[in-house]
This record gives C-alpha cells, sequence and structure tokens, in this order.
C-alpha cells in the first residue's frame, strides 16, 4: 500500500500512476479534500485543465476503490494525535504520518508538497517517504 498526496491522486485518477498495477493506492481524507477543493474552484480549475470537470469532480468525490482509496480519518485520529504532539505537526501531515504508521503505508508526494520538517519527522519515526514528479 501506498500513500499518496492530492497532486498524485489525481494521476492515479487519470491512470497516469507510476506505481506497480498490484500496488493499492489510498489517500489521507485531508488530501483527498484539498484534491476535491482544487477542481471545484473555477479560480484553480484552469491549472488542472480536466477534458469534462463535471465527471471528474464525481470520480474525484467518490472514487472507484480498484484506483484510489480514501483512508477512514477515524482510524488514524489517536495515532495523529500523538504524532501532532510529538513533532508540532498541522492536521494534514499528522494524518499523513498517522496513515503511514497505521496501515504500514509508505508515502509518495509529489514535489511541491513535502513540509519543510516532513523529512525528518517521517525519518525519526522510520516510515517510508518519496518524493516523485507527477507524470
Amino acid at each position: 500500500m501506498i500513500v499518496v498526496d492530492d497532486r498524485l491522486s489525481l494521476d492515479a485518477l487519470a491512470g497516469r500512476g507510476q506505481w506497480a498495477d498490484t500496488e493499492a493506492v489510498t489517500t489521507t481524507w485531508g488530501f483527498h479534500y484539498r484534491l476535491v477543493r482544487a477542481l471545484t474552484d473555477p479560480k484553480r480549475l484552469g491549472r488542472l485543465t480536466p477534458a469534462n470537470p463535471a465527471s471528474l469532480i464525481r470520480t474525484a468525490v467518490d472514487p472507484p476503490s480498484d484506483v484510489l482509496v480514501v483512508l477512514d480519518p477515524r482510524r488514524l485520529t489517536a495515532t495523529a494525535t500523538g504524532m501532532a504532539v510529538r513533532h508540532g505537526l498541522n492536521v494534514l501531515a499528522a494524518e499523513l504520518v498517522a496513515a503511514a504508521m497505521v496501515h504500514d503505508a509508505e508515502v509518495w508526494l509529489s514535489e511541491g508538497n513535502v513540509g519543510r520538517s516532513w523529512g525528518s519527522v517521517f525519518a525519526a519515526e522510520g516510515l517510508g517517504l518519496r518524493v516523485v514528479t507527477p507524470a
């Protein structure tokens, strides 16, 4: 299992993933929210240039589970809270670290989505973090 950010979630929905077909691709609720927000905001939509925005939004809101799974934040809350306290993380970062821990998953983030302290937090917790260039 890998956990991806909003930009790589869009790649997954478009069938442009850089991961193996057998890899379960997941995202956190926070990154899922950011993806849907970007798709529904007309000011941001131009940057994404979808062929059919309404169809893409519907797919993004409820993605097929064989393409992208949105992790249930309730399973992550206790761990995320602990990580926020331990490392001074915001909710997006804490949820991401918790997802990696709870699901024993590697995290893949697009280049522009890596917070300043995230690399050291992942290293301190012994978690896998890969920074990739989106397709």
